[in-house]
């Protein structure tokens, strides 16, 4: 048994563990899994920088809605706040088409 580094998380793993108990990152490949007879999960590799974005982007959206808000109760309504939802929806877009297009 040799320990080898998780490419996700970067913590040593048993070359023989199917994912790492850390993150659940695949470790071995099928080929590995059927010859040890340990059954293979399915596990989304969704990079960490792709769920980031997402909460960015969530995060610019609700500013903007609670810019909205408080712009429209004092009559000093602004475009800004409207840009901001509108940059936050496209990001989250594009980036939940990154992560399906990347998906693995």
């Amino acid at each position: 048994m040799a320990l080898i580094k998780c490419k996700e998380c970067g913590k040593e793993v048993s070359n023989k563990a199917a994912s790492c108990p850390n993150c659940g990152a695949p470790i071995s490949t099928l080929k590995e899994t059927k010859a040890t007879g340990v059954q293979l999960k399915t596990i989304q590799e969704t990079s960490k920088i792709f769920k980031l974005h997402a909460v960015i982007s969530v995060f610019l959206i609700i500013i903007g809605i609670i810019w909205l808000i408080v712009g429209i109760n004092s009559a000093d309504p602004s475009g800004m706040s409207v840009l901001f939802i509108f940059v936050g929806l496209v990001w989250f877009t594009v980036n939940r088409i990154r992560i399906w297009w990347h998906h693995k």
